[in-house]
């Protein structure tokens, strides 16, 4: 069945055989043509269709026709005007109106009994422009531009005030038709269609007219050729020609020209020459002399439609205005909505549903077609009105092929005006209403893509399955609003498994097992039709950056519990690891009941719900629930602690309290995650190293050089523990690896290396220190590396308790060198001198010791360095360095104090 676009319906009818007088309705004063007279008869509006009337003899014709809102002005051969209105009236109820045709004026020209050939209507300015008898009328006031062809000149006129010729341009061969759009003009003359840029003063011939034969009771030999050239805008720079009908038996072809001249797109055909042409995009409309209206959709050329005419209309033309306004009862009826299910009623809702219905059933016709005394408006079919006759007789695939061209028909230009939203509205009344047919006959992916399609509520389609609608979703905004047909269907359906015992009567055995398998094999296609269709829905809303509403709410969280049901993890995993809209409350409770306590936590994470998600986890892995599916649990804890979090998501404390629990698990880890947490700088390190306390020394020295190293804490006591940590590191070895017979060798083995001769200018000193002895030569043994961290440690800070750390290293074991640092720094540099000297045979130490005023005996060099004297390789002192006059006197003292120490070697 193929989509009609439109219906003829009359508006104004012819008379009857016999007719009484009617009364003559009085001249209008008004200054404007648009004027409604307030006097005009009370019973002419006693009929729905006004019947044609002049109060003349019966061969007053109608030879012209205007139209603009509920206004229709009919042009007659007596050289008159009548002007008709189209009012409302609506019953009680709010989709029933009628439409009468009431007569408000008769204007008479004055110009005799000639014939209004044309009517322009300029609503703009309230005027009407008539050509009668060849002759233009022009109305006053207003600024409107109008181009007239004369036999040899085109003058183009300002109509404001007053009208003035703006400008005239020559025309040689005159114009017999013509339209205008823009700056371009489409005309032809009795040889040529042209093409007229009034702009650029340019012509562009095209065609040649087409030359059609008319018979004449006149002439002796009965017919003759005459032009009679079509020509209609079909939008802005393309118009359509009509070519053909010359007599020789070519068919009539329509031919689409762009403002250049070339021709455009394909062409139309017609059996015959057409008698009138107008063009509403996308169709074209053309009167035939058969008594035929031929529809054809310009995007693909093709004929839609033939509307036949009753002989006795005698149609003359067509007349394309500004539209006139029908109201189309039928489609009121199919598109009226109402809430559904919903407790009470809401006024606003009310009033936008009537005005809904009033916008969508109130069609423009802006095509008209005429006789001698009767006029048709052309309208919109409503495609409701078509697709309802198929389904009636369940003919549904026909209904779809239906609403398919009638989408097709909608071009690009359209997709804002109110017949593109009215056609949206009546395509969802159809795709609703096909998709619960089809869930009649249990064909349910077809059924479901049919609802998506028509844009029905989610919350309809999930109300049909047991389990999955909430009672309190029906009555949030927005409002579920639906089709007063769809809503019986509904209604008649019942829920799903009324479908499917429905589906079943009649069969044999129905409580077999077989039909009992049956009906649930169906069932659960019916639950897989529903997850593919909420995944579609869902994906829309995706599209159009929905989130967080009602639909979305209501799309996921019956999705999941569809995969729950299903038992598809896979799926389930998935979506809630993307984000997602869920009910937490509804969602928590049917995961917890489930016991899916990791596919729970995962969808506490999307929601940002950290503490809830942490609690699981900790819970999962200590065992106190069970869900096999958490794996690589404490690294997802410590990724989730480390993850920079709003403090309203996730409060210190909570970081403190799981970052502890972590601890306990893997110290290392939870030690790590004090360190690089985000949220570090806010936390107490006493509180910190309190909850450290008990664990590996490692854990808390890791603490303690993040405060030292990377905050730069000014504490003495964070210092002290870390020194105090080293020792105990190298106190650990010792007893581990029986150490102190390794200490005695790495003194004796430095001892043979000291050279006795004098040290040549260039040599390279930073091994010459025994620190630079233990860094270059036994850096590979693990308890001197030991030794180097806490040697570097103590020269380099000045902020720990020299006395706390001392007592650490005497009870560690002959750790003489980091002696010898802190003695420095309690200002005991005899003791340490001794140690250098005596204990250690380490003379360019202690000569470093001596210029570094007691601050070094040696550096741990990262790359060599030549020096000239001491082992200061890594960073010499500068020669411009500034020394103040108490460390020169230190340094003098210090010095004195080696060169005594040297003498003493000499005397023992």
């Amino acid at each position: 069945m193929p989509y009609t676009p439109y219906t003829l319906q009359t508006i104004l009818v012819p008379p009857p055989v016999t007719q009484k007088e009617e009364p003559i309705p009085t001249p209008n004063t008004s200054t404007s043509f648009f004027s409604r007279r307030s006097n005009s008869p009370p019973n002419e509006a006693a009929s729905p269709i006004l019947r044609f009337s002049t109060n003349t003899a019966a061969a007053t014709r109608i030879d012209s026709v205007g139209a603009w809102e509920n206004d229709l002005y009919c042009g007659t051969s007596e050289g008159l005007i009548l002007h008709y209105s189209l009012q409302d009236d609506y019953s009680n109820n709010s989709t029933e109106k009628t439409l009468t045709t009431r007569l408000e004026n008769t204007i008479n020209l004055g110009y005799g009994k000639k014939s209004v050939e044309r009517i322009l209507l300029v609503p703009q300015v309230s005027k009407a422009i008539v050509l009668c008898a060849e002759e233009g009328r022009i109305g006053e006031d207003g600024t409107v531009e109008l181009v007239v062809v004369k036999k040899r000149a085109i003058q183009i006129y300002k109509i404001g005030e007053s009208m003035h010729l703006k400008r005239e341009l020559p025309l040689a061969d005159g114009a017999i038709t013509l339209t205008r759009y823009g700056h371009m003009l489409c005309l032809a003359d009795n040889q040529t269609y042209k093409l007229i840029n009034l702009n650029q003063s340019s012509l562009t011939p095209l065609i040649r007219t087409p030359q059609i034969p008319t018979t004449s009771s006149t002439l002796l030999l009965g017919s003759q050729l005459i032009a009679k050239p079509l020509v209609a805008v079909v939008k802005k720079d393309e118009f359509l020609i009509v070519d053909g009908g010359n007599g020789s038996g070519n068919q009539t072809i329509g031919l689409f020209v762009h403002a250049n001249g070339d021709p455009i797109r394909g062409t139309l055909q017609w059996s015959n020459y057409p008698k009138s042409l107008c063009v509403e995009f996308p169709y074209v409309v053309a009167l035939l002399s058969n008594n035929t209206v031929e529809i054809h959709n310009i995007l693909d050329q093709k004929l839609l439609q033939k509307i036949p005419i009753d002989s006795s209309v005698e149609a003359k033309g067509l007349a394309f205005g500004h539209g006139i306004k029908v109201w189309m009862d039928a489609l009121a009826k199919a598109l009226k909505r109402s809430p559904w299910k919903q407790q009470s009623s809401d006024p606003e809702i009310e009033v936008q549903l009537q005005r809904e219905i009033i916008k969508y059933s109130t069609i423009a016709s802006r095509i008209l077609v005429y006789g001698k005394d009767s006029v048709m408006a052309q309208v919109t079919t409503p495609l409701t009105v078509q697709v309802d006759g198929l389904l009636e007789n369940n003919l549904v695939e026909e209904a779809m092929q239906l609403a398919e061209q009638a989408r097709n028909t909608m071009s690009e230009e359209e997709h804002d005006t109110v017949y593109a939203e009215r056609l949206k509205y009546e395509l969802n009344y159809t795709f609703q209403k096909s998709g619960l047919l089809l869930l009649k006959e249990t064909l349910f992916d077809d059924a479901f893509s049919l609802l998506s399609k028509g844009n029905m509520d989610p919350r309809v389609v999930v109300n049909l399955f047991e389990g999955l609608m909430q009672d309190r979703w029906i009555n949030i905004p927005p409002p579920i609003l639906l089709f007063d047909n769809v809503q019986r269907l509904i209604e008649e359906l019942g829920d799903l498994k009324k479908i499917v015992d429905g589906s079943m009567t009649g069969s044999q055995e129905e409580n077999s097992p077989g039909s009992t398998e049956m009906r649930r094999v169906l069932l659960a296609n019916a639950r897989e039709a529903l997850s593919k269709y909420l995944t579609v829905e869902r994906e829309k809303r995706l599209i159009r950056s929905a989130k967080n509403d009602l639909h979305c709410e209501v799309i996921d969280t019956c999705l999941l519990k569809i995969y729950m049901s299903q038992k598809d993890d896979a799926s389930m995993y998935k979506f809630l690891q993307q984000p997602n809209d869920c009910n937490i409350d509804d969602c928590s409770k049917a995961l917890y009941k489930a016991k899916k306590y990791y596919a729970l936590s995962i969808m506490y994470e999307s929601k940002r719900m950290y503490e809830k998600t942490l609690e699981l986890w900790t819970g999962i892995y200590s065992g106190e629930i069970i869900d096999t599916e958490f794996k690589d649990g404490l690294a997802r804890i410590k990724r989730l602690l480390l993850k920079d979090i709003d403090t309203q998501e996730l409060s210190l404390s909570a970081v403190m309290h799981y970052t502890s629990w972590l601890v306990q698990q893997s110290p290392k880890d939870g030690a790590e995650v004090f360190i690089r947490s985000p949220r570090s700088k806010d936390m107490d390190p006493n509180e910190v190293l309190e909850r450290l306390e008990g664990f590996s020394n490692q854990v808390i020295q890791m603490y303690l050089e993040y405060l030292v190293t990377s905050l730069k804490s000014e504490n003495p006591e964070y210092y002290t523990r870390l020194a105090c940590s080293y020792t105990n590191d190298i106190y650990d070895e010792i007893k581990a690896k029986n150490g102190l017979e390794l200490f005695k060798e790495l003194v004796d083995d430095f001892k043979r290396q000291v050279s006795p001769y004098p040290i040549e200018e260039d040599i390279d000193l930073s091994h010459s220190t025994f620190i630079g002895y233990l860094n270059a030569e036994k850096s590979q043994i693990r308890l001197v590396q030991l030794r180097l961290s806490l040697i570097k440690f103590l020269q380099r800070s000045s902020l720990y308790l020299p006395e706390i750390v001392m007592e650490a290293l005497t009870k560690a074991g002959p750790l003489d060198i980091e002696k010898c640092i802190v003695y420095g720094r309690m200002g005991k540099h005899g003791e340490s001198l001794d140690i250098l000297i005596h204990g250690l045979s380490d003379f360019v130490g202690a000569e470093t010791y001596c210029i570094t005023n007691g601050s070094s005996a040696g550096i741990i060099p990262t790359t060599t360095i030549p020096a000239r004297t001491s082992s200061l390789s890594e960073k010499p002192l500068p020669l411009t360095e500034y020394i103040s006059e108490k460390d020169l006197e230190e340094r003098r003292v210090l010095f004195t104090k080696l060169f005594n120490l040297y003498l003493s070697i000499d005397n023992r």
